[in-house]
């Protein structure tokens, strides 16, 4: 670190990770130093028989070249681990004779290719070698391992060295994002590096196209100013999860003693909902609601979530193998088979009638969704999927910013750019088929609830918004979604959109400002941490100071001198790594839309807390920010607390009175 120059070059790979590098060619180097000069020294002693001059003299120049050029190789090798041991993160100037050591590893990497081809030349000649044992067959060995070594180093050519980028590595001009071709290039890299991920084995269709010229916007904006390799990124995050990971504990403790339902603002509530709050957001028809919901995953999550029978029971489902079986009409989208409605009617147990209309379509800016009725609590749902496919993935990744004014009739609204093309969508398919309106002339009386986990509590949340013309009473459950609306834009979804948070869930975190603040802590860490950078990665002790000491880290002037960067050193660190306090050409931000419920779960029962959207900045990692995610955690703390519309402050403990009593009385 930073990234090695190589031809005045960028090269995505740092000196230090040539200890890796040189430690496997080493290992793979290091056997034929026994084996070479054994057979070379049997040929010079044992050329018996007749022997073609001209094979002859070809063998005399390849055995002792092959000799030296793979003593030459594991010398280098060598060379290699002792120069790239050197240093720590943030200080690769005791490496810098690593550069020296490339351009002389690029000149024995030719000297290969050729001795490969003398090689394959020789093995093509008819002959036996000078009646020499093992000569032709360590000719044989030593050329495939060439040119298998020289295939790899292409690769990592091709791979790892910039082609695309300007010789100026560095731009410190302020102007309009794409002015420098630094930072051309950087889109154009990330450009190429979405479309080798998600259009190798799809069409090209022109919105997936869209949606990766998108995110390779949003990641060239996050990564132009940085001069970090991918190792760099991994120790980065690596260092960072462990300083979240000694505040969590301190934050572990405090929620143990927080009360049992609170709000942002510090009040306190024996009860949820509480006064203030509409019926309706309750945690009983949540998680109703969210049981219905998760039935649009179809079939893998019903094979996910009964892994040992769950084949039996949908193949009962299935119409490929009943031929006498019709499909049904109400489906849209699911293979010859049906077999995410098999899974949808097996998660949601809803007969067929009740089922309206189900679509399974999944493309870039269309998320599946269904629509039933639900007579246990009056409602017709409408259900969104969430992330699930590589098009969701990219649909995700969209987070360009997408004007609202039309569609809420409110001046400087701004949305998540592929949530709201999913919600529009959703809602053009409800609107122009008359779904709706079809299933409230059978039940007049239901009221419409839309509902969806991840991406499709985001796209639901919006759709709630984009259909409270038609419907001015529709209602929203969204369980873990990512943040969406610009605050100018958040009342509006106060009174419709219910938001259920679990645990260490990260996703709501999820917009630039949280992840530009991610990668400046992560560059900060990097700064802070004096070992090398194969320590980082391997070992599992503390590199930065005790968690006694965090507070002084955001001082830099705080920083102890053996564990941070002293003052005189910052603008060395910012030659190094980049400049991470360069303002941000994003002039806005989205926050979930929505009232939020977090759910925290604690050693004693759950702690409840009203949450704002500025309640979800900064991002940290803590311990299950990916698990909590996972929908199965939420719907059992649903499962356990919704028992009843409204839930009494002493029932959030696990040995509460009230179901101590309960069992007692069921006894």
């Amino acid at each position: 670190m930073p990234a090695m120059r190589v031809f005045g070059r960028r090269c995505s790979l740092a000196t230090d990770d040539f200890l890796v590098i040189g430690v496997i060619d080493g290992i793979l180097f290091l056997p034929w130093l026994g084996w070479l000069p054994v057979v070379y020294a049997s040929f010079l002693k044992n050329i018996v028989g007749p022997c073609d001059d001209t094979l002859l003299l070809l063998l005399h120049i390849y055995l002792p070249g092959i000799c030296i050029l793979f003593i030459l190789n594991w010398l280098l090798a060598a060379s290699f681990v002792l120069c790239a041991s050197r240093g720590t993160i943030s200080k690769p100037e005791p490496r810098r004779h690593v550069v020296t050591l490339v351009y002389v590893k690029l000149v024995i990497s030719f000297l290969d290719a050729v001795w490969a081809s003398l090689g394959t030349f020789i093995l093509t000649r008819d002959g036996n070698f000078c009646e020499v044992i093992g000569v032709g067959l360590l000719i044989k060995a030593c050329t495939a391992f060439q040119w298998l070594a020289t295939a790899v180093r292409l690769w990592m050519m091709a791979a790892f060295y910039d082609w695309s980028l300007s010789k100026r590595t560095k731009d410190t001009t302020n102007k309009e994002f794409y002015n420098t071709p630094m930072r051309r290039g950087t889109f154009k890299k990330w450009n190429a590096r979405l479309r080798r991920i998600f259009l190798w084995c799809t069409t090209p269709t022109d919105a997936r196209k869209q949606a990766i010229e998108t995110a390779s916007e949003l990641l060239a904006l996050l990564a132009c100013d940085l001069d970090l390799v991918f190792t760099d990124v991994i120790a980065g995050l690596h260092l960072f999860t462990k300083k979240c990971c000694w505040k969590w504990k301190a934050e572990k403790a405090a929620l143990k003693e927080s009360p049992l339902i609170t709000s942002s603002d510090g009040t306190l509530y024996d009860q949820f909902p509480p006064p203030h709050l509409p019926d309706w957001m309750n945690l009983q028809l949540a998680s109703r609601y969210m049981d219905i919901g998760l039935g649009v995953f179809g079939w893998v999550w019903f094979i996910y979530r009964n892994p040992g029978c769950g084949c039996c029971r949908l193949f009962k489902r299935l119409t490929c193998c009943f031929p006498f079986r019709k499909r049904s009409q109400v489906v849209v989208g699911d293979n010859c088979c049906g077999c995410h409605f098999a899974g949808l009617r097996g998660t949601t147990s809803l007969p067929y009638e009740d089922v309206v209309h189900a679509s399974f379509v999944d493309r870039v800016f269309t998320v599946p969704f269904f629509v039933c009725f639900d007579h246990d609590t009056s409602a017709v749902v409408v259900s969104c999927r969430g992330t699930f496919s590589p098009d969701d993935v990219l649909t995700d990744v969209a987070a360009d910013f997408e004007p609202m004014d039309v569609d809420l009739a409110e001046d400087g609204a701004f949305c998540h750019k592929g949530i709201l093309e999913a919600a529009r969508e959703v809602r053009r398919r409800l609107l122009e088929t008359e779904i709706l309106k079809e299933a409230f002339k059978e039940k007049s009386e239901y009221r419409l609830v839309v509902t969806g986990h991840s991406l499709g509590a985001a796209v639901a949340s919006i759709l709630t918004l984009l259909l409270r013309r038609d419907y001015p009473d529709v209602k929203c459950f969204a369980f873990a979604p990512p943040p969406t609306l610009s605050r100018s834009a958040l009342p509006l979804a106060i009174g419709h959109v219910f938001v259920l948070v679990y645990g260490n869930d990260s996703v709501p975190y999820l917009n630039y400002e949280n992840v530009k603040g991610i990668i400046q802590k992560m560059v900060k860490c990097l700064n802070e941490c004096q070992m090398h950078k194969y320590k980082v990665l391997l070992s599992s002790h503390k590199f930065l100071v005790e968690a006694s000491s965090e507070e002084k880290l955001d001082n830099p002037e705080n920083v102890p001198k053996t564990n941070g960067i002293r003052k005189e050193s910052e603008e060395q660190n910012k030659e190094t790594f980049g400049d991470t306090t360069e303002p941000s050409f994003v002039t806005e931000c989205v926050y979930v839309a929505g009232t939020i419920l977090h759910i925290s779960p604690t050693d004693d029962g759950y702690r409840l807390r009203l949450s704002s959207a500025d309640d979800y900045r900064p991002l940290s990692f803590r311990p299950n920010s990916i698990k909590d995610h996972f929908p199965q955690y939420l719907q059992k703390s649903l499962r356990r607390l919704g028992t009843s519309p409204v839930l009494m402050a002493s029932d959030v403990l696990k040995n509460s009175p009230s179901k101590n009593q309960m069992k007692d009385a069921a006894t």
